[in-house]
């Protein structure tokens, strides 16, 4: 007997899972080198129906290739499906699916009458060569897909992936970020050097086509051959505006349609602007603090109990502006809904003298000058590793943390890495790291994984290691019962809460700024990841077309 999953009949164009959204989140985690456009740049809007976004860099855009890293202008690269903010997958590439009694082989129904936006037909063969050639080159997207032992193509239309080992969640390992993006293979069957090669067409099969790079901007154009939703838009414009203040002056002005991640004081003043509107995408960003449980003091059980008590989630939040506290040991109740283990909310309450006393029993003493004194007799201080800019984010967490744990008699410096690559390296080598995610790290047992050790994950950030729950996401990966998933991720969340490997601090919302007079559309529903969703791109509607 097999599970069997009927998706609606039409296709709604839910793509894209490379895209823009994904590199803005990016570089707000961890920071992306970012310039002004040119001084001669300039960039018309070729059409009234054109929507003129602004991007910090448009060369973190067209850099390099999907399959090497996350790099491809929105809408244009699709997957097979795409998992909604409520947990449901919808059709992309992939019209429906099945997958067997254990969880092993899933079979995508692909959609028919597809082609790449050369005019070549899109088939299975395009799948299976994704799989294969990122696999075979190395490149670093394959990593998505290291479950899958094999792909079949029954043919053109089907095909039957044969994972490795059983998993009840594949279908959020390849819809999440960065998730899979399906490469033509009359492109890349060419590429001898996809290490290096940096790709200049972008075909895709999605709503959007690639026109040009030139100084300052990248220009889109609708896909009138889509196989999906035609986009109303006629197409568009990234345009490179890396200073905050330049994209809200150009918003008032007129010389783009919309701008993301402002301040809650610039949203306040925007909302004024008669032209203006102003929305929020609710859980778009989430921070912990984040423990590396091989080493000292974080190796103890007890150290990171007690630290658990010192984060002060409340004025985090206050910084940030936006957002909540999360009282949940890993998963967003925003998100992940009753897969959240309701016994175990609001487990680390902010608590100083509790922490205090927690120290105080597991062997830390106060010298005469007030630092904390561990059990190894030397004086406790920790420093926390910071990537590119440091993250303003992760500024702002540590900020608090500087001064409870600094009233605990624990001094907290930072360093910082330029190179990603060493600050990666760095995390392994310091106890505690400020962790930030995309939410949808966090929307459904399948997240609990990143605290696991199995074959095909042999470590994970925290150097966390707990043979119950290693067993437990084994017994994840083979059920696909909702319930059984929900007393299992319970549990896990059980033991999470028990051996602090983490702690989460903040959750962050995005404000939008829009034109009115421009564009309806921008917030759809309870609002998607980020306003270059090509969901919510599809959505729009221009006001005028004059």
């Amino acid at each position: 007997m097999k599970i069997t999953l009927h998706m609606r009949t039409h296709r709604t164009g839910l793509f894209c899972v490379l895209c823009v959204s994904f590199l803005l989140i990016s570089c707000f985690f961890s920071g992306c080198t970012t310039s002004t456009a040119p001084k001669n740049a300039t960039m018309t809007r070729v059409s009234v129906s054109d929507v003129i976004i602004p991007v910090e860099d448009t060369t973190s855009i067209t850099y390099t290739s999907s399959m090497q890293k996350a790099g491809t202008p929105t809408g244009i690269m699709e997957g097979l499906v795409i998992k909604d903010r409520d947990g449901k997958f919808d059709p992309a590439l992939a019209e429906s699916w099945n997958v067997s009694d254990d969880a092993k082989t899933w079979t995508f129904h692909l959609a028919k009458n597809t082609t790449w936006n050369d005019g070549i037909p899109f088939t299975c063969a395009d799948v299976k060569f994704t799989n294969d050639y990122m696999k075979k080159n190395n490149l670093t997207m394959g990593y998505v897909l290291k479950d899958v032992q094999s792909i079949d193509c029954p043919d053109d239309n089907t095909a039957v992936f044969h994972l490795k080992t059983s998993y009840s969640f594949f279908l959020d390992q390849i819809s999440r970020q960065p998730g899979l993006s399906i490469s033509p293979k009359h492109i890349w069957e060419n590429v001898t050097d996809p290490q290096h090669y940096q790709d200049t067409q972008f075909v895709g099969t999605g709503p959007f086509v690639y026109v040009q790079t030139a100084p300052g901007y990248v220009q889109l154009k609708r896909n009138d051959n889509y196989y999906g939703k035609v986009p109303e838009v006629t197409g568009i414009v990234l345009k490179t505006i890396s200073n905050a203040d330049s994209q809200v002056l150009a918003l008032k002005n007129g010389e783009i349609d919309v701008v993301t991640d402002i301040t809650p004081t610039v949203a306040q003043s925007l909302a004024g602007e008669k032209k203006i509107s102003v929305y929020s995408i609710n859980d778009t960003g989430a921070y912990e603090v984040a423990f590396n449980t091989a080493q000292y003091p974080a190796n103890l059980s007890a150290f990171r109990h007690a630290m658990s008590h010192a984060v002060d989630r409340e004025t985090i939040s206050s910084i940030f502006g936006t957002g909540r506290p999360t009282n949940t040991t890993f998963l967003i109740t925003g998100l992940a809904g009753n897969y959240v283990n309701p016994a175990d909310v609001g487990m680390y309450d902010y608590n100083l003298t509790k922490a205090q006393e927690m120290l105080a029993i597991a062997g830390f003493t106060r010298n005469s000058d007030g630092k904390l004194i561990g059990p190894d007799g030397k004086p406790v201080s920790i420093t926390i590793p910071l990537g590119s800019k440091g993250g303003s984010g992760n500024q702002k967490v540590i900020a608090v943390l500087k001064n409870d744990w600094g009233s605990l008699g624990i001094p907290i410096t930072t360093v910082s890495y330029d190179d990603q690559t060493q600050y990666r390296k760095a995390v392994n080598q310091y106890p505690v790291f400020i962790d930030a995610f995309p939410v949808t790290l966090h929307d459904d047992p399948d997240a609990l994984g990143n605290f696991a050790v199995t074959p095909l994950q042999e470590t994970n950030y925290y150097n966390y290691n707990n043979n119950e729950y290693n067993a437990l996401v084994a017994q994840l990966r083979n059920t696909t019962d909702r319930a059984d998933l929900m007393k299992i991720g319970y549990r896990m969340q059980d033991i999470l809460a028990q051996d602090v490997p983490t702690v989460p601090a903040v959750t962050t919302d995005t404000l939008v700024a829009y034109r009115n007079d421009r564009f309806t559309g921008w917030d759809v529903g309870p609002g998607f990841h980020s306003i270059t969703d090509p969901r919510v791109l599809e959505n729009l509607t221009p006001v005028q077309a004059s």
